[in-house]
């Protein structure tokens, strides 16, 4: 890639090898999650149900085969590889399906998707852990910019 692109890298990879950011923020400074705090404090999970996401992209790459999308930002022009097989369809979803979904409609949106591709879940737990890597995710598209946070 050219020098300036921004990477957003498989999350579950970050997650494993703990370099999760400690305090994630939207671009206008809105504290968005702090991974290694309580789950439920987290604004992004206790705003999920008001909070509203829309696409502030345009797709100038696909490479599904390579695991890489990459996306021109509209605000500012710059360009942002995503390696994140889960956020592309969360990305898909808000940018063609649902602009405005709040995070609670993408999140679920994104856990049915897997579960008819997969099968269920073994467990909660299991969920539970799959959902945080989508909230973060999500909480990287944001802070990144390729989605718009609106706070209802």
């Amino acid at each position: 890639m050219e020098e300036g692109v921004i990477v957003i890298p498989d999350v579950t990879d970050i997650a494993e090898q703990h370099n999760v950011d400690e305090e994630i923020y939207a671009p206008d400074g809105t504290l968005l999650m702090k991974p290694y705090e309580v789950i439920a404090e987290n604004p992004l999970i206790i705003n999920r149900k008001k909070w509203r996401l829309f696409a502030n992209y345009i797709p100038v790459e696909n490479h599904p085969d390579q695991d890489r999308w990459i996306a021109k930002l509209n605000t500012t022009g710059q360009l942002v590889e995503n390696r994140d097989v889960d956020l592309a369809w969360m990305l898909y979803y808000i940018r063609t399906q649902h602009p405005g979904a709040t995070v609670e409609e993408v999140v679920n949106w994104e856990l049915a998707r897997v579960v008819e591709d997969t099968g269920d879940f073994k467990d909660d737990d299991e969920m539970g852990a799959y959902a945080m890597t989508l909230y973060l995710g999500l909480a990287y598209a944001i802070k990144y910019g390729l989605l718009i946070l609106v706070k209802d």
